[in-house]
């Protein structure tokens, strides 16, 4: 299996094809906002977008999972908390849009986007999980990330009776991100292109963080807006 960053745009419009795809199929019926003071597609455009692929010669129409990324320099945070303005944004990598069509994928999809976190330097990873009823809160604790603050409205996608998601904004900073980097470490993978496609062995597992987690795994009420599958 192998993860490829997206340059050309055919590509990148079949990744956003695939997580509506992907939202359809677990029942999140969610429509991208577009209009002049909110846009998705500008959001998209700003990100790095990565795709799974089972085998090297698939093309673009066969990936199987993504998740998109960018810093806060070349496009602010999606919503307005937390408050970061504390640190250089480039320094906080916001991921989103992490969606899978095949088991086992998604979790694919977060090494490759983990190797990026390291590789980058970041100082700070940042999702949001909309509100709901889903194990990916332990999912992502499991992870090292933390709550930091309370729901709050996500404004690039609503419900086709206009209603938008809340989310829970989450954090990945500190120990837990050097644990995360110390887990990158161990993985044996490929870098080719310059670094544009990242291959994995079967044998890949990425356990960056083993201390108990600062909110209880058994607390499972939220599902990502930015991950689709039932699973990661």
């Amino acid at each position: 299996m192998e993860m490829r960053l997206l340059t050309k745009g055919v590509e990148r419009n079949i990744f956003a094809e695939r997580v509506a795809e992907a939202r359809a199929r677990h029942g999140g019926l969610y429509k991208e906002i577009c209009s002049q003071g909110t846009d998705n597609r500008a959001r998209l455009a700003s990100a790095n977008l990565y795709a799974m692929f089972e085998n090297q010669q698939d093309s673009a129409e066969q990936m199987v999972a993504g998740i998109a990324m960018h810093n806060l320099e070349v496009f602010p945070q999606s919503c307005s908390k937390p408050d970061l303005s504390h640190l250089y944004p480039r320094s906080v990598l916001e991921c989103s849009d992490h969606w899978s069509l095949s088991k086992g994928a998604g979790m694919r999809a977060w090494q490759g986007a983990a190797i990026e976190v390291v590789r980058l330097q970041a100082f700070m990873v940042l999702a949001y999980l909309a509100v709901g009823l889903s194990d990916h809160m332990g999912f992502y604790a499991a992870m090292g990330f933390v709550r930091a603050g309370d729901p709050v409205e996500y404004p690039y996608v609503e419900t086709f009776d206009g209603v938008r998601p809340w989310v829970w904004p989450m954090i990945l900073e500190g120990k837990p991100l050097q644990n995360l980097t110390l887990g990158v470490a161990q993985l044996r993978v490929e870098r080719l292109d310059n670094h544009q496609t990242v291959r994995f062995l079967n044998s890949n597992r990425l356990r960056p963080f083993t201390s108990r987690p600062e909110f209880p795994l058994s607390d499972r009420v939220a599902m990502p807006v930015n991950n689709t599958n039932e699973r990661a």
